[in-house]
């Protein structure tokens, strides 16, 4: 189990360097709503994550992608080949809008929001609308299905898989409920930094994460 952890763990940090989601969660804390939306948009993230990793890791298992020379194998190897090729094409998108410093217009409305919503805007941030975490979360599926490991070390795996993906947004959300006296004065800095550099942080991110499925899918394949 320690293993196959150690290896999804870039996967599960590319999942949680995600700069938007962050100042998403900024934003609710420094508006005082860090404790109520905060946490409904930090279960939001986590409960996207956990669901479609054991969705998709069920669906893997019952298609024998954990035996090694199965066809299911090979396909899940290809499609985290497919997934990295994805990444690079998205690195090369980003860059391109690096020099875009508008925020998206959606952060602007997040003191209004009900915890209903922030639980959804969690989940669409860590799925439909994220273009890094979609593909990070089915190459982590793919090689949690891919071990030789029983059920019961699995599903473990799966929800501590799902707590590394929301270790960033986690920290100015505990901020918010430990100190929520110093939330302005801690975090105002770390918002505009990574509003002002969000495009170049994705790009190293998708450049990084792109060689590392590409790299791991061929490696599997040729071994």
């Amino acid at each position: 189990m320690l293993s196959l952890l150690g290896d999804i763990l870039t996967l599960g940090i590319g999942v949680a360097i995600s700069p938007l989601a962050i100042v998403a969660v900024i934003l609710m804390a420094t508006s005082g709503k860090g404790r109520t939306n905060g946490t409904a948009f930090v279960l939001g993230c986590y409960t996207l994550a956990v669901l479609l990793v054991g969705a998709l890791v069920l669906i893997g298992r019952a298609s024998g992608s954990d035996e090694a020379d199965s066809g299911a194998n090979i396909t899940v190897d290809a499609l985290e080949i497919l997934l990295g090729v994805g990444l690079l094409a998205l690195a090369v998108h980003q860059w391109s809008k690096r020099s875009e410093v508008e925020p998206p217009k959606w952060l602007m409305g997040l003191d209004q929001l009900t915890i209903g919503k922030a639980f959804l805007l969690g989940v669409l941030l860590s799925g439909p609308l994220s273009p890094k975490d979609v593909p990070l979360l089915i190459a982590a599926s793919g090689r949690i299905s891919q071990a030789h490991l029983p059920a019961q070390e699995v599903i473990p795996v799966i929800l501590l898989f799902g707590l590394i993906g929301i270790s960033a947004v986690a920290v100015p959300w505990l901020i918010s409920v430990i100190a929520p006296g110093s939330v302005e004065r801690r975090l105002t800095g770390a918002r505009s930094w990574l509003l002002a550099n969000h495009s170049v942080v994705m790009t190293v991110l998708f450049v990084i994460l792109g060689f590392k499925l590409i790299g791991s899918g061929i490696a599997d394949l040729a071994g």
